[in-house]
């Protein structure tokens, strides 16, 4: 059985792919590209019609062993914990046999897991009336995935399969207000009706680079 992280990051447009190489090089397994848009909010972009920001997402397999390794070269090498840098986040994963069952330490780390990324699949051009509502409801901010010609995959299998014309907002929000998040955005966006959209939870272990986790060390260093 074998444990390990998917690290999402997120950066500008024409990283992704320096970083996907170097992260191949300190441990990591497999990686896909996806182009998507960030949504920070803010005030005068907003007024000038230009909140979106053009991104890169990149999606890696990362084993155990390996994950420190990663993160330390997002840091030093890359600055993802500085502001406007980018943000990587990691979802736990566990590689089993079916005889082998539920492995509690998995089931442990997404249990206690601090934060919680929420994945909604929407009709193309619903994602940022997506983001305005999830930004209502206590959201700082996420990025919009378009479905149609985005991926570029690297030799990488992602479970995920989502048909042209869709878009895909990732929202990494604390634990704590995720359930208002995800009941906001499920009533905002109908998502009742058929065919409307899916909304699904992952947890979160691990982050770099989010305004949260900024402030939750700054709080700590008073």
């Amino acid at each position: 059985m074998t444990s390990g992280s998917a690290i999402y990051i997120v950066v500008d447009r024409g990283k992704a792919n320096k970083l996907l190489n170097r992260a191949r090089q300190v441990g990591a397994k497999r990686g896909t590209i996806f182009l998507g848009e960030g949504t920070m909010p803010s005030p005068i972009l907003d007024f000038f019609g230009i909140n979106q920001t053009q991104k890169e997402v990149l999606l890696i397999a990362v084993p155990g062993s390996a994950h420190e390794d990663v993160y330390r070269m997002l840091k030093q090498e890359f600055q993802l914990h500085k502001r406007y840098k980018g943000i990587a986040f990691s979802v736990p994963y566990v590689q089993y046999t079916p005889e082998e069952g539920v492995h509690q330490e998995a089931k442990n780390r997404a249990e206690n897991a601090p934060f919680v990324c929420l994945m909604t699949v929407l009709e193309k051009g619903l994602g940022s009336e997506c983001m305005k509502v999830a930004r209502e409801a206590g959201a700082r901010g996420g990025t919009i995935v378009s479905a149609h010609g985005a991926g570029v995959p690297q030799d990488f299998y992602f479970p995920l399969v989502i048909e042209p014309q869709k878009d895909l907002v990732m929202i990494v929000t604390p634990r704590a207000s995720a359930r208002r998040i995800r009941h906001a955005i499920y009533e905002g966006m109908r998502l009742e009706r058929k065919g409307a959209g899916i909304i699904f939870a992952l947890p979160v272990t691990r982050t770099l680079g989010l305004y949260e986790e900024r402030a939750h060390k700054k709080a700590v260093d008073k």
